[in-house]
């Protein structure tokens, strides 16, 4: 009965807020529209205001530039040089008036009727003439003398398109003897943008009313010379002179905002025009930041009595994921036998996962453990590597790791492989450590049978080479003998020069000895169970020594093996005692696939490889490896009788052991070509 009466309590108060919400937005969204039209409007007038601004400031400053122009005409036209009839044409004079040489002008020069140019601020080495871009109206003295502005062209020695303003020279009977011609860049008109910050769409241009564009700048870019004729800027230019209007632009077709200014004492009018993007560019950024707010509103209300509806059972779905989600990782836990812990470095205190208390026979309650605490599970001879990693992980603040033999009970110990991770505080210190307990002991013992099958294998070797070490023994033994009962022969009868050759023959008889013991070391650093010496092998030696074991066994005394190695590439980082059983597994292999050919050969090689690695290869000229013996580096993997077909599989772990990897290269058309990699060494590093 209660939940029925909530049940029906609650949809008067659900029909109140979805209505009081609709209603709400609906406001809200009035209101925002209301807004965004009147910062439209208010946006549209302050640029307007802007734009005219600018065109007046504009005409002021194309008009002194106009006025500077014709200033130096009517000055020049008052003080003209006397100009000296010439039979031929001839080079112009320097124009060397100071009126004449304002940095505004790229040019002045006075020519005569005919348009030949008599002076020049910078005359050129030959005759210069005007003719062709003097007003007709300036020579043949048709009207008052007033100045000419011509559309701006490219002339001979300027750097760009220039402006000609020319004013005839009158006499006083009135005709006319010539003219005065200004030059003026282009963009003279229109540095008056220089220094200001400059958006891409804003323009500036100076247009005669017969619509020739003089000059224009949009943005960064100048253009020149455009016939606006017909176009709408002309149409509104006759219509209002000085007024301002939005449409769109002759050349690129933008829609601006232009204000119009006409020049009151020469026929030209300038423009400016901002982009209508750029005017309302921040409003159309607040109208989407208020439309995705308002929209955004919109649906957390629309959404807000939904997500009361379906919250509960939302969290009821949540709580089971998360609770399903704990449960697999406990699973994975278990059967990988990670545990995970946390250690606060400011209340030095340790807190156990459940799985990790399981893992050293704790209560899922006693999960708070201090340092001592934890120390305690640890051997003696791992609590210093345990507090070093510690250390160096709050103090560095970087992820250490380390292995440590625990006792999670008295009976039993356990191999541990530790990780740890920092987590740091606002201020970069480090406030906790997340790290991870993996139980490794199964991993330690495979390692150790690796070893002892290892071992084994070498002994194996050792074995069948046993029978003939004997042999190999023998013949340096008989020789020494043999030299010794001469030096005694030598000895007694005394006779002269018997003292060099008893000294020639004692030192045969140290050669031999000497051999002899190289044989037997040979054999016992093979059968030795544990490698000696350091990670860095010396090439050369290694595999002389592996050639020199092999060819003790039968029956390879006809084969030839022969060594290529590349003399700057013999230091590897490996031990010398595992390469040479390497070697030896993949030279026996060999020696045995080739002696049933007519010419055998075994050639060992050596170069570099990618990433500073050393490659070496032992090829044959055998029949190959057979191509359904696919896993050949596999246990057991052998078609041979004897032996037990772990020499290439103990070879492949020694290589991986050293980060190496080995393969048989399949592009060999006759025998066959095993290669392994091997990390290259520094010779400094075996001394180290």
């Amino acid at each position: 009965m209660s939940a029925s009466r909530s049940s029906l309590s609650s949809k008067p108060m659900a029909v109140l807020v979805f209505g009081g919400s609709i209603i709400l937005l609906l406001l809200l969204w009035a209101a925002t529209i209301s807004q965004l039209a009147f910062e439209r409007s208010s946006a549209i007038a302050a640029a307007l205001r802007e734009n005219r601004n600018r065109a007046i400031a504009f005409e002021q400053y194309v008009t002194r530039t106009f006025e500077a122009a014709d200033f130096a005409a009517l000055h020049l036209t008052a003080h003209v040089p006397p100009m000296p009839k010439e039979a031929a044409p001839a080079p112009p004079r320097r124009l060397s008036d100071p009126v004449a040489q304002d940095p505004l002008f790229s040019a002045v020069m006075i020519a005569d009727a005919e348009g030949r140019v008599r002076f020049s601020t910078r005359p050129p080495d030959r005759p210069v003439s005007v003719a062709s871009r003097m007003p007709v109206g300036a020579v043949q003295g048709n009207g008052p003398a007033r100045l000419f502005i011509s559309a701006p062209a490219t002339t001979e020695g300027a750097r760009g398109p220039v402006i000609a303003f020319t004013r005839p020279l009158a006499q006083p009977d009135g005709a006319v003897s010539g003219a005065v011609i200004v030059e003026m860049p282009v963009e003279r008109l229109v540095d008056f943008t220089r220094g200001a910050a400059i958006r891409p769409q804003d323009l500036v241009s100076v247009i005669r009313l017969d619509g020739i564009t003089l000059a224009r700048r949009q943005g960064n870019m100048l253009g020149w010379g455009e016939d606006l004729r017909g176009q709408l800027v002309m149409e509104r230019q006759m219509r209002d002179p000085n007024g301002s209007y939005l449409g769109p632009a002759a050349l690129d077709r933008i829609r601006r905002y232009f204000s119009h200014r006409r020049l009151e004492q020469y026929p030209v009018f300038v423009t400016v025009g901002i982009g209508e993007a750029d005017v309302l560019a921040e409003i159309r950024s607040r109208s989407r930041y208020y439309h995705f707010g308002m929209a955004f509103l919109t649906l957390a209300i629309l959404a807000f009595a939904a997500s009361t509806t379906f919250g509960l059972l939302r969290r009821d779905r949540a709580v089971k994921s998360l609770a399903a989600a704990n449960r697999k990782l406990r699973e994975a836990q278990r059967l990988g036998r990670i545990g995970d812990w946390e250690y606060d470095v400011a209340a030095d205190r340790f807190l156990w996962s459940a799985q990790m208390c399981e893992m050293y026979g704790r209560a899922a309650k006693d999960d708070v453990l201090t340092l001592d605490a934890v120390l305690a599970y640890l051997d003696a001879n791992s609590r210093d590597g345990f507090a070093g990693a510690l250390a160096a992980t709050i103090h560095l603040a970087e992820p250490h790791q380390c292995e440590v033999l625990v006792w999670p009970s008295p009976e039993t110990p356990s191999h541990r492989r530790l990780l740890f991770s920092p987590v740091l505080s606002p201020e970069g210190l480090v406030s906790r450590i997340i790290g991870t307990d993996q139980d490794v002991t199964e991993e330690k013992l495979h390692e150790a049978l690796r070893e002892d099958v290892a071992h084994m294998a070498r002994v194996d070797a050792i074995n069948t080479m046993a029978a003939t070490i004997a042999h190999e023994l023998a013949q340096p033994l008989t020789a020494a003998a043999n030299y010794l009962l001469g030096a005694k022969a030598y000895a007694r009868r005394q006779a002269p020069g018997d003292d060099a050759l008893v000294r020639g023959a004692l030192e045969q008889v140290e050669d031999q000895i000497m051999l002899t013991r190289d044989i037997m070391r040979r054999a016992r650093d093979m059968i030795a169970k544990k490698p000696g010496g350091d990670d860095t092998a010396f090439l050369p030696d290694v595999v002389r020594d592996a050639i020199s074991l092999v060819r003790m066994a039968n029956g390879i005394e006809r084969v030839e093996i022969a060594s290529t190695l590349r003399e700057d590439a013999h230091w590897v980082a490996a031990d010398k005692i595992q390469l040479q059983q390497v070697l030896i597994n993949l030279l026996r292999n060999a020696c045995e696939a080739v002696a049933s050919v007519q010419d055998p050969r075994v050639t060992i090689s050596s170069e570099w490889a990618e990433k500073g690695t050393i490659k070496i290869c032992v090829a044959d000229n055998g029949p190959g490896v057979p191509a359904d013996l696919l896993e050949v580096f596999s246990p057991f993997s052998s078609r041979k009788r004897s032996g037990l077909g772990l020499g290439l599989s103990i070879s492949r772990a020694i290589i991986h052991n050293y980060g190496g990897r080995i393969w048989i290269d399949q592009s060999r058309s006759q025998g066959a070509l095993l290669c392994f990699t091997l990390p290259s060494a520094s010779p400094d590093a075996s001394l180290a």
